[in-house]
């Protein structure tokens, strides 16, 4: 009986693990040779050899037999761009690209929740300023009929309107979620690292913001330096914020200063104190008592941690 057996499988499946030839090798007591030799598909491995990959590599057997499946996949955005390392990247693209063939699988038999989001930007990054971020912001909220006040459930609100939302391993506590679009469906991967809630929804919206404002961005490693990087992270940061925290409710809101008045309202917002601290800072609403210096010159630290 013959063994189907696809190179490009054992490849995809290589990298998302994270593993070198050598590690696969050392992994699955195969050599490094006979391993490149597979992937190029100069050779072809015997039934027991695909055994040893499969167990080394925690894939089923039957996965290195599946044909290629191409399909059109957008920009990928890590959050954080800077910080995310080629192997990070593209552990977490094979990733998103088997999220794909599965969400090709599942809509086959469920009618998925059709996608309603504002008409995503198609400018230079350069031109997009904030008050076009502002703007779009808003379109959601009011396409959403969100209101202006605290979001209750941004996952189940982003569902509903048409977009993915899975969980991934990420191998690294300096990337937590993933975007693209897949037949221009957009599709957010989040971290499984137990990150807080506030974190995974500020994460959500920040994401939100790369989809709706970057659509003009064929490939963010393409960029020939951290500048354009740190500013589509700036711009999807900015989105979140004007997002979960409307200007003029906030505003109407923030009665105090106080760390204390903070805490409360972290639990009304469903954010996290630094985002608070950033939102009141950019709106020039914090005066220069010590505590806000403080929380201003730490928000980078804290908003990993709060």
């Amino acid at each position: 009986m013959e063994v189907k057996f696809n190179p490009n499988q054992l490849k995809k499946a290589r990298l998302m693990r994270g593993l070198s030839m050598t590690e696969l090798a050392a992994k699955s007591s195969l050599s490094r040779e006979s391993i490149s030799k597979y992937e190029l598909g100069a050779t072809k491995p015997r039934g027991e050899s695909i055994l040893k990959l499969a167990n080394a590599l925690k894939f089923p057997v039957y996965f290195f037999g599946k044909p290629d499946i191409v399909i059109p996949m957008g920009t990928v955005f890590f959050r954080s761009q800077a910080a995310s390392t080629n192997k990070l990247r593209e552990m977490q693209k094979i990733r998103l690209e088997l999220a794909a063939q599965s969400l090709l699988y599942i809509s086959k038999y469920i009618k998925l929740p059709q996608l309603k989001i504002p008409e995503p930007l198609n400018i230079k990054i350069e031109k997009i300023t904030p008050e076009i971020i502002q703007r779009i912001a808003s379109q959601t909220r009011k396409m959403w009929q969100l209101g202006n006040g605290p979001i209750k459930n941004l996952t189940n609100d982003m569902e509903a309107n048409g977009i993915i939302i899975t969980e991934t391993t990420m191998h690294s506590e300096k990337m937590d979620a993933v975007s693209t679009r897949i037949n221009d469906v957009p599709l957010i991967a989040l971290t499984d690292n137990n990150e807080s809630v506030m974190r995974r929804r500020f994460n959500l919206a920040h994401e939100l913001g790369h989809i709706l404002l970057h659509n003009s961005v064929e490939n963010v490693f393409d960029l020939n330096n951290n500048k354009y990087k740190n500013l589509l992270e700036k711009q999807a940061n900015q989105f979140a914020s004007y997002f979960l925290l409307p200007d003029e409710s906030f505003t109407d809101y923030l009665v105090a200063g106080s760390m204390n008045f903070f805490r409360q309202a972290k639990l009304y917002w469903n954010v996290s104190i630094a985002a608070l601290i950033y939102k009141a800072n950019a709106l020039h609403l914090l005066s220069e008592k010590p505590i806000h210096l403080s929380a201003k010159a730490n928000f980078k630290k804290s908003l990993e941690k709060t």
